[in-house]
């Protein structure tokens, strides 16, 4: 299935944002740039739009309260926040109030924002797509049985291309944000009903920006996909992997305490220490920092770990990169390489 030219609607209150994204997408989607929610809302009655970009913050109306309302009158939309704030509480309520497709963060980079528009219009096709065949459906009579049966076997390939598309990220194919934060939270409800430990672990590619810079996109693309490959390949069935973002990495490790976490986790940095990587001239080698945070001993809510395990994260890159922190305000452990 392909659509001539997709049409997006990009809501920012900075001109110079919008001025970038229209060079971004220029000959590739047709945009339409406002200033201001109420100007998109009005927008999203008059035209048809396959994807609407919104920015966070703006004056009057969040991004969130925007898209909110873009559900009710348009629900086939593919709903997408742009935003320069990554706190943590702000980026879970993007993600779950109006079933917001992706999350972007600013700066983003343009070959990652057309990768997840060209996503977000084949979700908004999917979309329509599965629409149409259930209207079919309803609309078929006794008489028509073997068609209602051809009928609902596109619908169930529609469903599960719909809901590959929406758990998977596309380029490593291990889960993506959306998934991995709902598998989180099920382990967390799973952990506090049984009384089980925890461990959530935030993994990051060191100086990853200076290798995609020096060897490009394409290659660099090529890494996250080989890396993402060893983390599912060594992990444990029970345990997920899932994409966070950029070169970011989430893991969940259940029925995990935080000393087998570790060895775990410090079994996955060496693996990663020892892999090389295909550079434009010689080969080229890459490490991985990691931050843990275990349940129940640094929090029992998904924001309470996540917290422990960027902050843990930031320190493991502050004292030098490759190597794993799991740091709590009032002790620590540190694994030096």
């Amino acid at each position: 299935m392909n659509i001539p030219v997709p049409k997006i609607l990009v809501v920012d209150d900075e001109i110079e944002n919008l001025n970038a994204i229209e060079r971004a997408v220029r000959g590739k989607f047709e945009m339409k740039g406002v200033q201001s929610p109420q100007l998109a809302l009005t927008e999203i009655v008059k035209e048809q739009f396959h994807i609407v970009v919104s920015d966070l913050r703006m004056p009057g109306m969040l991004g969130t309260e925007l898209l909110a309302e873009v559900a009710k009158k348009r629900p086939l939309v593919s709903r997408i926040i742009l935003s320069g704030h990554t706190d943590t509480q702000d980026m879970l309520n993007a993600i779950n109030r109006a079933e917001i497709y992706r999350y972007i963060t600013k700066p983003w980079d343009n070959q990652e924002l057309l990768t997840v528009l060209n996503q977000a219009a084949r979700h908004h096709l999917l979309l329509s797509e599965n629409q149409r065949l259930i209207q079919e459906l309803m609309e078929l009579n006794d008489s028509l049985e073997l068609r209602v049966n051809e009928r609902t076997v596109e619908l169930k390939q529609a469903n599960e291309k719909l809901n590959e598309l929406a758990m998977t990220d596309s380029l490593t194919k291990v889960l993506s944000r959306r998934a991995i934060f709902n598998r989180f939270n099920e382990e967390i409800d799973r952990a506090t009903r049984y009384h089980r430990p925890l461990v959530v672990a935030m993994l990051d590619v060191d100086h990853f920006k200076k290798f995609n810079d020096a060897e490009g996109h394409v290659l660099g693309d090529e890494a996250l996909k080989k890396i993402a490959q060893n983390l599912s390949a060594n992990l444990r069935k029970s345990d997920a992997v899932g994409r966070y973002g950029g070169e970011e990495f989430m893991l969940v490790l259940p029925e995990t305490k935080i000393q087998s976490a570790k060895e775990i986790a410090d079994r996955l940095r060496v693996g990663i220490e020892r892999m090389s990587f295909q550079g434009q001239k010689e080969e080229a080698f890459l490490t991985v920092s990691i931050g843990l945070a275990a349940f129940p001993e640094f929090g029992k809510s998904a924001e309470e770990l996540l917290q422990v395990a960027d902050h843990s994260l930031f320190v493991a890159k502050e004292r030098g990169r490759n190597q794993i922190v799991c740091e709590k305000p009032h002790g620590s452990f540190f694994i030096k390489v």
